[in-house]
């Protein structure tokens, strides 16, 4: 037996090298490669180093790198030591990083593409199972021309999992407090079922799904049985009539395709299961603080990928009750990191401009008495209009996750 498409998919691997982000730079991954002792050999390069290239190790950074002219730069840099590295571009007074290159592996060199404004810069090493190493200031000039002005890469202040300690516990209460709105949601609509009255079930169906996707469980945020709750039934081999299709999609279905209570009732008891077993489940849970940030972008990334594209409504026409509670929790997740994110990330006053508007439209489509507008059924123009509003708010939450990945704190 398949299992329900999950909205849920694995994601891809972090890119080796990070590039800014609109106005802040992408800090991603984490150390790779298994550390080697410190007195082995060093490996040599065949060919010689690479014509240019900054030179690290455990013990020197970058320490030939007296001197860089401003503007658009890639700095090469070869690994001569014995570690797996973390490389760095940092303000050495403040901290703030330019650019990073991640699990740099002895022997081997990689572009660091950056571009350069006035100020002091320094490389900075965190080899694997060693301290860090910073290596000698270097003081840029003569970028006072307006044309690369606006260019420069900014430097973000790096952000530790003691930063994060407070805002994942807020996240957890949050979680918590709405999984304890979602238990009489959806034990009123396993009772709709129970009476056999499938219109008050129809009506109550849209509250206890709209406070699920409220939690923002985007992303494998709850595992397996956040799929048990909210999976869908593309990839299975039987569709919507396959046994392992359940969940508040296998309730829209038969809700909306004219199936009787008594097809509901084992599907009714068993969504409410599933909400029981993760509000059992989910407050002894360890939330990764990568998480918090990864969430705040993926849960309308997901919205657009599923809600916008169709796949998700199995009948309903409620897709945009849906993103009405995804913009709920994606402004809960900002409201946790705002902190945070304050002194980080400049756009955060056009993310909340961006998420307004795409409310904005989403709710005009909200009737006097409780229904939405079905997707299908909109304009022409405000179709585009809903489209272009969801991705840009997207596209400005990008960054989120990449401000807010925990750095190791070493020093």
């Amino acid at each position: 037996m398949g299992l329900p498409l999950s909205k849920n998919p694995p994601r891809l691997a972090s890119p080796k090298v990070v590039l800014a982000l609109t106005a802040v730079v992408a800090v991603l991954g984490a150390v790779a490669g298994n550390a080697m002792h410190h007195s082995a050999a060093k490996p040599k390069y065949a060919a010689g180093l690479p014509a240019g290239a900054l030179t690290v190790d455990a013990y020197d950074c970058g320490g030939g790198w007296t001197a860089a002219k401003p503007g658009k730069q890639n700095l090469l840099i070869a690994n001569t030591g014995i570690e797996t590295t973390e490389v760095y571009l940092i303000d050495p007074g403040t901290g703030a990083i330019y650019g990073e290159l991640v699990g740099l592996a002895a022997g081997t060199s990689d572009q660091m593409p950056v571009v350069l404004g006035d100020g002091t810069y320094a490389l900075k090493c965190w080899p694997a199972d060693a301290d860090p190493v910073t290596g000698p200031p270097v003081r840029v000039t003569g970028s006072a021309s307006a044309a690369m002005a606006g260019a420069v890469t900014p430097g973000v202040l790096p952000v530790s999992r003691a930063d994060l300690t407070g805002p994942v516990k807020q996240y957890q209460s949050y979680v918590e407090n709405g999984l304890g709105q979602l238990k009489p949601l959806v034990q009123k609509l396993q009772a709709d079922v129970a009476a056999g009255n499938l219109d008050a079930a129809r009506a109550d169906w849209v509250p206890a799904h709209q406070q699920y996707e409220r939690l923002g469980g985007a992303y494998d945020a709850f595992g397996d049985v956040g799929d048990a709750i909210d999976g869908l039934p593309n990839d299975l081999p039987g569709g919507v009539g396959d046994s392992g299709f359940g969940g508040f999609h296998r309730l829209e279905y038969g809700l909306w395709h004219g199936q009787t209570a008594a097809q509901l009732t084992g599907p009714a008891g068993d969504l409410v299961a599933s909400v029981d077993k993760l509000s059992t489940e989910f407050p002894g849970a360890q939330i990764d603080p990568l998480q918090l940030g990864l969430r705040t972008h993926e849960i309308l990334e997901d919205a657009v990928r599923f809600e916008l594209s169709g796949q998700s409504d199995q009948g309903s026409g409620t897709t945009l009750a849906t993103i009405d509670a995804n913009v709920d929790g994606t402004q809960a997740l900002l409201g946790i990191l705002r902190p945070i994110l304050t002194p980080r990330d400049p756009d955060l006053p056009r993310i909340d401009a961006a998420l307004a508007r795409l409310r904005g439209l989403v709710e005009a489509q909200r009737h006097a008495d409780g229904s939405w507008t079905p997707l299908a059924q909109l304009t022409n123009p405000q179709r585009e209009a809903l489209n272009s509003a969801a991705g840009a708010a997207v596209e400005l939450l990008a960054p989120v996750a990449t401000i807010c990945e925990p750095r190791l704190d070493k020093s």
